[in-house]
């Protein structure tokens, strides 16, 4: 197909910042950040040494801290996942009282002068009055720490994610405001000012460390903070609620370093990109907004239907390896309105109206694995009348009281499916919709925490759909829970298609950000649920490929554009990715700019060898200065600019340059580094031209020798552009059979050309 948007893909030597820094005489420092505890329990945060927070109130239940008595304080030293650290406590009391209500504490790490972490305990049981539950702001039952948000602090700015779907919101630390199961984490930076960025801001990430849905963020009354959520009748004894404020130099290697911290804690690795066929292979999807969401195009079943669009998609000799079922496929309580809302899931099996003879034999069709859509449990479901588990019901939902052994029962029972992801949609739902999902201060981690242990416990993995921001902070947890829906539904395509401000905050806790699926064509998808068509059918592609998660075309049959689908991803199937989700660039974050309508987005290849390639998107083109993407200090005549659109090369010889739009009117491009005399391009036909996937290894000894790896019947083109002559040299490579092979581009090349 036709390629015309201008992406840029930048390479250094370096195979980090710390390096980078350490190479043009930059000393990279890792902040401080230290807190001063008064006698009397007031508190200051110092980053390097200047006035950062100043601490506010202690709260629990309707006291204050002017109702509240300091009856005792100790320090000492303890151990955590983080590592060892110094603790100050203080106890207090309800005023003319001895029995204390809560502890506060401090922990200063040892082996980590960047974080401080915060606890509260409880040493008894607390009875808390009942306040109204559902989707109504309570404020948290108890708050610490809470910080000022007068003085200093006001005009700093800062972000934090909000509503389904996580989206970023911009704020000042005096304008921030939280959200219903929102305003986490909460980014607070001291932008600087213009796109040169020169100096990276000072920033930090304050955030739950555990339970985060048993906590609420706060702010109000000129404070900001946290505790345990408002809804909540009782806490027991015993209870520990932990919060993180952690610091960085840059606002994304500081999300990042934040997030390295959770994953510490928590001890789960980031998701694997290529952990199977599901992530790391492109899909076919029927989710909202796609052709056979709800519709078939004919008056025959879903059975009759689907293997007749498989048998398409193989002429067509696209392989894509696993496929997903959304909500039609199961019996529900309700009326399912046009875009899958209504109804809670009665039984989680098929409809004998969509699949006759179940699911087992329409797998034996297929024969690919496949992801499978579930939502809110019904109160009058199969499985709250005949199955031996207790129950929590409400009106319109239900949750297991035991919700891992529930769960572990549940993923026994979809033999012969191929089921290999679980999705659990309408989250936010459920969460809403059942009292005690609310009003118990430790179920609905528990509810999580059960479904990612008994999704693990038979070998598969977990989506999470229509989450809020404390849904997705608990999956720094659970090592199954590997992708979230990073945006809204397809079917409201019109800004869904911005995954990176989320992409941010989900990657920083190990989890892919799921783009959701698209139309890969521009025609009218006549008969489907949308028609359509789709105006930026490459802009949907790329986002979805850039994403590092699933790769997800929903066309109806013969209206999918194959070769589009195949620039993804190898002959097999296997999808070209980046070696990190796409994220806003740092200037996204300069002072006076909004950086949840900043889409400036990059990505980017580490190749063994080479170095670091960038990949540069930008939704509306224009000029870039070169330290938006790296610090400054670099010969810009060191790199040529690639637009993958046009093909065309431009040689830097000074620190801007210039993405063009393409026909979608976006812009995508390459900024590769010369090396031997050469600029390496990679597949053209690619949208990650210079995946780690496929380039193995570089060498520069006689110019450039790059290993090349495909699969069997591969034919690749692959291409670099000589500094001197300005001529771009492509080369064929064929493959037999799956394997690796060297290229080389040299000056002998030139010559014979």
């Amino acid at each position: 197909f036709s390629c015309c948007k201008s992406v840029l893909m930048l390479c250094w030597r370096a195979a980090g910042i710390a390096t980078l820094l350490a190479t043009f005489g930059i000393a990279p420092a890792a902040p401080i950040l230290k807190v001063n505890v008064s006698d009397s329990g007031s508190f200051e945060v110092t980053l390097d040494g200047t006035l950062w927070l100043e601490g506010g109130e202690v709260r629990v239940g309707h006291l204050n801290s002017s109702e509240l008595s300091r009856t005792g304080r100790r320090e000492g030293k303890g151990t955590d996942a983080l590592g060892g650290y110094t603790y100050k406590t203080i106890q207090w009391s309800k005023a003319g009282s001895k029995s204390t209500l809560i502890e506060t504490s401090f922990r200063t790490y040892e082996a980590d002068s960047s974080i401080l972490v915060f606890e509260q305990f409880f040493p008894e049981t607390l009875f808390l009055p009942a306040r109204p539950w559902g989707k109504t702001m309570q404020a948290p039952a108890t708050l610490f720490p809470s910080f000022r948000t007068s003085g200093p602090a006001k005009d700093l700015d800062c972000f934090a994610y909000h509503n389904i779907f996580p989206s970023l919101q911009h704020c000042t630390l005096g304008s921030y405001a939280s959200s219903h199961q929102g305003g986490a984490p909460l980014v607070i930076y001291n932008a600087t000012n213009g796109s040169a960025i020169s100096k990276l801001p000072s920033m930090t990430v304050f955030s739950p460390l555990t339970t985060p849905k048993a906590q609420h963020m706060f702010a109000g009354d000129g404070l900001f903070g946290a505790g345990v959520k408002g809804t909540v009748r009782q806490i027991p004894a015993g209870w520990q609620q932990l919060f993180i404020l952690s610091a960085g130099s840059g606002i994304l290697d500081g999300m990042m370093s934040w997030g390295d911290r959770m994953l510490t804690f928590t001890g789960k690795p980031r998701a694997d990109m290529y952990r199977d066929d599901v992530v790391g292979s492109i899909g076919f999807w029927t989710d909202n907004g796609g052709y056979y969401h709800y519709a078939t195009g004919t008056n025959e079943t879903y059975e009759e239907t689907l293997p007749k669009v498989k048998a398409y998609h193989d002429s067509l000799g696209v392989p894509f390896k696993h496929w997903q079922f959304d909500s039609w496929f199961y019996p529900k309580d309700g009326k399912v309105d046009p875009g899958g809302g209504g109804g809670a899931v009665v039984n989680w099996t098929a409809l004998p109206s969509v699949f006759p003879h179940g699911m087992a034999y329409i797998q034996s069709k297929l024969q690919v694995p496949m992801v499978m859509h579930n939502r809110q449990w019904s109160p009058t479901s199969d499985y709250v009348k005949h199955e031996p588990f207790k129950w929590h019901l409400s009106e319109k939902a239900a949750i297991p009281e035991d919700p891992e052994a529930f769960f572990r029962w549940f993923f026994t029972q979809q033999e012969g499916w191929g089921l290999s992801m679980y999705e659990q949609d309408w989250m936010c739902t459920e969460y809403d919709n059942v009292e005690a999902l609310q009003t118990n201060i430790s179920l609905a981690d528990l509810w999580l925490r059960g479904m990612a242990i008994g999704a693990a416990s038979s070998g598969r993995t977990v989506q999470y759909c229509m989450p809020y921001p404390y849904d997705v902070l608990s999956a720094a947890a659970y090592p199954a829970v590997t992708n979230a829906r990073a945006t809204g539904d397809y079917i409201d395509r019109d800004t869904q298609w911005a995954i990176g401000a989320t992409s941010m905050f989900y990657w920083a806790i190990g989890i892919l950000p799921f783009k959701d699926g698209f139309y890969s064509s521009n025609l009218p998808q006549t008969g489907g649920q949308i028609v359509g068509p789709e105006e930026r059918p490459n802009r949907a592609t790329l986002m979805a490929t850039l994403s590092g998660a699933m790769v997800g075309p929903m066309d109806g049959i013969h209206l999918l554009n194959a070769s589009r689908v195949m620039s993804t991803c190898r002959g097999d199937g296997k999808v070209l990715k980046p070696d990190r989700p796409i994220m806003p660039l740092e200037s996204c974050f300069s002072r006076g700019v909004d950086p949840a309508s900043c889409h400036k987005y990059s990505t980017y290849s580490d190749l063994n060898g080479l170095g670091r390639v960038f990949y540069i998107f930008m939704d509306v083109p224009g000029p870039l200065q070169l330290d938006e993407v790296m610090l400054t200090g670099h010969r810009a005549e060191s790199f040529a600019v690639y637009d993958w659109y046009s093909s065309k090369i431009t040689w830097l010889n000074s620190t801007s340059f210039t993405l063009s739009a393409g026909y979608e009117g976006h812009g995508y491009g390459m900024l590769s580094p010369v090396v031997g005399g050469w600029a390496f391009i990679g597949e053209r036909a690619k949208l990650v031209p210079a995946a780690s996937l496929r380039f193995k290894h570089f060498t520069n000894k006689h110019g450039l020798t790059v290993q090349v790896a495909g699969v069997t019947n591969e034919q690749l083109e692959v291409c670099a552009a000589e500094m001197q002559s300005g001529l771009l040299v492509c080369k064929q490579v064929s493959f037999q059979v799956s394997g690796t092979t060297e290229i080389e581009f040299s000056s002998t090349t030139v010559a014979f050309i």
